[in-house]
């Protein structure tokens, strides 16, 4: 099967092209603007739009490969001396983000067309450096390149948030980095933990970080202490990332803070690290530890369904609303991991991927608004439909999608979510019962929210303005809501990609 594309006789991997395309263009990003400053914002589309088009292609390459096994595998020896490679692998799990990786990347760099106008040059080069990272991070086959991925996307984002964010941007960025890197710390302790613990098995007395060898030792693994100990550092790592109640202090004011295209990666892209190393690593390395910790998993969830959910009820700037919201979606897929079911692993997954595509569309429509109005606060807004009706109605599709509705993305996870939990025992029932409530509240702030903004008389202070105009607004909104109702209309399209998705339990 072909696995790499030919360039002058110069033989590259599909992936290792995706991984690094972005980071290699961010200089040449930078410079071009340096020489005439609208340059750089069509380089980085272009560049975004060929990584979009290689992860594509990697999707016609994709054969499906058998549970528990990669596809497209790109792997060199690093060092060897403690079991380390370059490694790149795609299957059911990380194929699917890494398509979403190229397609919101894109919409982004449309969406900054009209957001951004301050240092350009250095802002596109910035959105490069985060995308190598991110889709490193889904790419990695190796725990340490993994986290060099995973640590890489603190560094753009920072700057993104820092540079071109709101009034308390510094703040926020601060308190970003040190909240998000201190939980990477105790990840990294987390994953020495398992390289000593695989060295028991591996006959050489030597570790391994290579995902395939761990997965092979999951049933050597256990339960032990120290296992158990491995198990909560990386899901301490993981659940701040998510972010999970009580560890999600820092989302609501990095979205609030952030560029809105930044808010687009923020929600639909780097909250699903958190999110995809859960589903890895209760897979394939720590099954047992995961099955042992399911009801704290499980309760995290559901604290942070109904709490994201109900702090979103009081929120008046629409950003913030749409923040906790994420908090509260995010809770579903601890629910979903914890039940450790197809069912369940497969409606985490679907919300990864239709929280990815429909939480950027509702910062883009709050970013537009608050563009547009000079105000995001939601009493401000009402009636904004009148002047604003595009904008509005996409508003309006966006929440029906955003709260489940049958027909758009959303339903299809709560609806895999939930039928595991019914499925998972009298406890399961119960927190499934109780977790109604959550998607009851996400439907109430959301009409909430409509009410106060769509409908009524035009505030008089927003007599001035306009709705969109500009050809990327209309590119962002027309790419997130055909891929909002396609996943609706056909979660077969996502299903199937994730049949053989990779836990081997």
């Amino acid at each position: 099967m072909l696995t790499q594309l030919s360039f002058g006789g110069l033989n590259i991997g599909i992936l290792s092209l995706i991984f690094l395309l972005p980071i290699l263009a961010a200089f040449p990003t930078w410079l071009v603007g340096c020489v005439r400053n609208e340059l750089s914002k069509w380089f980085a589309l272009i560049i975004s739009a060929v990584v979009m088009v290689l992860a594509i292609i990697a999707l016609t390459m994709y054969e499906h490969p058998p549970t528990g096994s990669w596809d497209l595998l790109e792997e060199i020896p690093w060092i060897e001396a403690i079991g380390m490679s370059y490694s790149l692998g795609v299957d059911g799990l990380s194929l699917p983000l890494v398509l979403l990786s190229g397609f919101i990347f894109l919409v982004a760099v449309l969406a900054s067309f009209k957001e951004v106008h301050e240092r350009e040059p250095a802002y596109y080069a910035m959105i490069m450096l985060l995308e190598t990272g991110l889709i490193g991070t889904f790419l990695a086959t190796d725990f340490i390149l993994f986290y060099v991925a995973w640590e890489l996307v603190l560094v753009p984002m920072f700057f993104l948030i820092g540079i071109w964010g709101g009034p308390k941007k510094e703040y926020a960025a601060i308190y970003f980095f040190i909240y998000t890197h201190v939980a990477s710390l105790v990840m990294i302790l987390g994953i020495i933990g398992l390289w000593l613990e695989s060295s028991k098995y591996t006959g050489t007395g030597i570790g391994t970080f290579s995902f395939n060898e761990l997965a092979s030792m999951a049933d050597q693994f256990g339960t032990g202490p120290l296992v158990l100990l491995i198990f909560l550092a990386l899901l301490f790592g993981f659940i701040v990332k998510v972010p999970s109640v009580p560890f999600h202090t820092w989302l609501p004011l990095a979205h609030v803070e952030a560029p809105t295209p930044g808010s687009m990666i923020l929600a639909g892209l780097l909250l699903k690290m958190g999110g995809y190393g859960l589903l890895r690593m209760g897979g394939w390395f720590l099954p047992d530890a995961l099955s042992e910790f399911a009801w704290l998993v499980a309760i995290i969830g559901l604290v942070s369904l109904l709490y994201g959910s109900w702090v979103a009820l009081r929120q008046v700037d629409m950003k913030s609303l749409v923040a906790y919201s994420s908090v509260g979606h995010m809770g579903i897929i601890l629910l979903g991991c914890a039940t450790q079911s197809p069912e369940g692993f497969a409606g985490a997954m679907y919300m990864q991927i239709a929280h990815g595509i429909i939480s950027p569309l509702m910062f883009f429509v709050a970013g537009t608004i608050g563009h547009a109005a000079h105000t995001r606060d939601i009493p401000k807004l009402k009636g904004i439909a009148k002047n604003m009706p595009v904008t509005a109605g996409v508003m309006v599709y966006g929440s029906f999608a955003s709260a489940g509705l049958p027909g758009l993305a959303g339903f299809w996870s709560e609806l895999l979510a939930f039928i595991a939990l019914f499925n998972w025992g009298e406890f399961g029932q119960v927190l499934a019962l109780i977790g109604v409530l959550g998607i009851i509240f996400t439907a109430a702030y959301y009409l909430w929210m409509l009410q106060r903004t769509v409908f009524g008389d035009v505030n008089p202070e927003l007599e001035h303005v306009h709705d969109v105009s500009h050809w990327s607004q209309y590119a962002v909104f027309g790419f997130l809501c055909f891929f909002t109702l396609l996943l609706g209309i056909l979660p077969a399209l996502l299903l199937d990609l994730m049949a053989t998705a990779s836990w081997p339990l």
